[in-house]
């Protein structure tokens, strides 16, 4: 029987892997289909896995084999700060889909530095900065005017979805890619993340959960862009900072929910609303038609709207927190609307997924020969076959 080739790859780079990819030693050991020990020993330097295992070990820690043939491991993207949980999920390790899909995010970014470099043309500047000592509600005027939003146009969309699809066009025209957890390959669960923003400049980056009912996307993607504002990447997943935060991360995510409600719901516009101006007069409290009537209108969640009443002083907290009770109780009962509706054709997923924004800038890459075919549909995930509908969907605002 002929002697398995050994893989002479570095402990240190076998460490490196699983670790990144957030792995166990034992989930990964049942990965590749070895003892826990052998992975262990491998990582001690004692011994090393054949080129089949290594294979093995490249497939479940999502890296490209050539990767383990390096001297040393790679310089890593820069952590994000963990700011996820559900109030009561607890803290826990990244998940070995959410540490891949955080690494793809980054490397999708980078990727787009690399082709705007190529095109020798300057990346466009988001050119907004805060500190969590600044007024939100100045900050969200700015950010408005420069995303260039109007109220009527807004109160013309109507839908969610419609309304995502605006705000995210708005956000990916000034500078910001807009990625999406969505397909069936790229499944995180919403318990475990909304949302996480990449801010580092330039081409920061923003990434949905499309798992989430589409207000709550709408929440998330301004509640990102916030954290583009602040220069502070981070993962996060709730609406409003458990008690459990420390000062300083509490005050960078109240910041976020507040520079938020106030880009979606500006408080001149709201305090003139006609309901509004009728509480103020006569104190009674909010029925469920009337927050939802607001909350459409302004194409946001019942729960944000009623956050933001409660911060301009047009509604009770304590009302406000049973009602919350109420509408985590419905919330957990309603399925993701983003899947009620059937598939949608790929082209369309693809975009989902990679934003019209990369894959305007890839698509530019190819038109001016810096990019061949074969690697524009790498960059986009896909197979060549399928680049010419992406392309027609790409340029297709419409859609």
């Amino acid at each position: 029987m002929a002697k398995r080739i050994k893989a002479l790859v570095e402990p240190s780079l076998l460490v490196w892997a699983r670790e990144t990819a957030s792995l166990p030693l034992e989930e990964a050991a049942r990965a590749i289909g070895v003892p826990a020990e052998q992975v262990e020993a491998w990582e001690r330097g004692e011994g090393e896995p054949s080129i089949p295992q290594l294979k093995k070990v490249a497939n479940a820690y999502k890296r490209p084999l050539p990767v383990f043939f390096l001297p040393e491991p790679p310089t890593e993207f820069q952590p994000l700060r963990d700011f996820r949980r559900l109030s009561d999920a607890g803290e826990r390790p990244y998940s070995a889909k959410l540490a891949f899909e955080v690494r793809a995010a980054q490397e999708r970014r980078a990727i787009a530095l690399d082709v705007i470099a190529s095109l020798g043309e300057p990346p466009t500047e988001f050119g907004i900065k805060a500190s969590v000592r600044d007024n939100p509600e100045t900050v969200a005027k700015r950010v408005r005017e420069r995303l260039g939003v109007t109220l009527e146009q807004q109160s013309r969309w109507g839908e969610p979805d419609k309304a995502f699809k605006a705000w995210r066009e708005a956000i990916e025209a000034v500078g910001v890619l807009v990625f999406a957890l969505s397909g069936a390959h790229h499944q995180v669960p919403l318990s475990e993340v909304r949302g996480f923003a990449i801010a580092e400049q330039p081409l920061p980056a923003i990434v949905v959960n499309s798992k989430d009912r589409t207000n709550g996307r709408i929440f998330t993607l301004l509640h990102e862009l916030g954290h583009v504002v602040l220069g502070t990447s981070a993962i996060e997943n709730d609406l409003e900072p458990p008690a459990t935060l420390p000062a300083p991360a509490r005050a960078i995510e109240t910041f976020c929910n507040r520079l938020a409600a106030a880009v979606l719901m500006p408080r001149d516009a709201l305090l003139v609303e006609p309901l509004v101006t009728a509480k103020a007069r006569t104190g009674s409290e909010w029925t469920d038609a009337e927050i939802g009537a607001l909350a459409r209108r302004y194409c946001v969640s019942r729960e944000a709207m009623l956050v933001r009443l409660v911060e301009l002083g047009c509604a009770d907290r304590a009302f406000y927190q049973a009602k919350r009770a109420e509408y985590a109780k419905q919330y957990e009962e309603i399925e993701d609307d983003s899947e009620g509706g059937g598939f949608a054709p790929y082209q369309y997923q693809i975009l989902s997924h990679v934003g019209r924004g990369f894959a305007r800038l890839v698509l530019q890459g190819y038109y001016q020969n810096r990019l061949t075919l074969s690697t524009v549909s790498g960059y986009l995930g896909t197979q060549a076959k399928h680049v010419p509908n992406i392309e027609r969907a790409t340029f297709n605002v419409s859609a």
